[in-house]
């Protein structure tokens, strides 16, 4: 998930985030667990309370709950099909409540903080390199394939339903291939020529705070009350 709202300063955001991520954890997991709606609804104040200082800045992510909700709509429309308006309401609720949370609690963060906080949190430093290295990757080939895209557009390039658009969309993906091959094995060797061990070294550690303590508490605290009386 790209950290839409790391760059807006909110009261979560100068949180630690490895209490941000515990946090998260521990409601996520609450509300998968929640098994009436109920239950599902009682968590809606606390959803709503983290996700408060987001939403004056709803534009810049209300584009990731468009597009999740259009995976959603299978699954409610199978669900309804069958007669079971019940069970496509509380995956709605879940599924958005916790989308919601995510995007409050983590996207407030960049991702190599997020990452950073895993390590602390005992995460295998295997598994973080994959996923930082992935992102990175990624990242690369979109900016080529856009300015590959947009270079196609400048010379003239207009998409239509003809064999030289499938070629011409052809040509620009095998670029890309290529192009992502080369780049890797220039990482790599940048990479090697820098001494690179298999450890990213941090110059930014976190100091935890009483209210980082605080938040915890209460989000834990919030998610085992509910489970626990209604």
């Amino acid at each position: 998930m790209e950290a839409v709202l790391a760059e807006v300063d909110t009261p979560l955001k100068r949180l630690d985030p490895r209490f941000k991520v515990l946090s998260f954890l521990a409601l996520a997991w609450a509300i998968a667990l929640a098994g009436s709606l109920k239950e599902i609804f009682a968590f809606l104040p606390i959803v709503l309370l983290v996700a408060l200082p987001a939403l004056p800045h709803f534009k810049r992510f209300w584009k990731l709950l468009l597009f999740a909700d259009s995976f959603l709509i299978l699954v409610l429309a199978t669900q309804l099909f069958l007669g079971s308006p019940e069970v496509a309401l509380k995956v709605f609720l879940r599924s958005n409540e916790i989308l919601l949370l995510s995007i409050s609690l983590l996207t407030t963060s960049t991702l190599f903080e997020i990452l950073h906080a895993l390590h602390h949190l005992k995460v295998p430093n295997s598994l973080l390199q994959v996923a930082y290295l992935t992102y990175r990757y990624l990242y690369e080939v979109k900016e080529r394939f856009d300015l590959t895209l947009k270079s196609a557009y400048c010379r003239g390039f207009e998409p239509k339903t003809s064999l030289f658009t499938y070629r011409t969309y052809a040509n620009l993906v095998a670029n890309l291939l290529v192009h992502s091959h080369y780049k890797a094995d220039r990482v790599y060797r940048a990479m090697l020529c820098r001494g690179f061990n298999g450890y990213f070294p941090v110059f930014r550690h976190f100091k935890a705070s009483v209210k980082d303590y605080l938040f915890l508490v209460f989000t834990t605290l919030y998610g085992v009350f509910v489970l626990w009386k209604f």
